[in-house]
């Protein structure tokens, strides 16, 4: 299992992890406030995936990190069209 938080702050982590499973790929998003009387994990978004769907995700988000530097950058307008998907969407 890989697990990486990608988000932490003083009162709230965010954390995704990925393991394989007989189906293929169990894709889970969590949460955790440190702060909390009785911190646990809470599941956000859990999913098990395929390959290609897991490929699929990783591209849809390299598209709207794309989308979302070219914005900063460029101030692209929203209703721009990359590869069928709105910039500002």
């Amino acid at each position: 299992m890989t697990t990486t938080v990608f988000h932490r702050g003083p009162a709230y982590e965010l954390s995704v992890s990925v393991q394989r499973v007989n189906l293929g790929h169990q894709l889970e998003i969590s949460s955790l406030v440190p702060t909390a009387r009785h911190p646990h994990r809470q599941v956000r978004f859990q999913s098990v995936l395929s390959a290609a769907e897991l490929a699929e995700l990783h591209r849809a988000i390299g598209l709207a990190l794309a989308c979302a530097s070219a914005q900063a950058i460029e101030g692209i307008d929203p209703a721009v069209q990359v590869d069928g998907i709105a910039a500002g969407a």
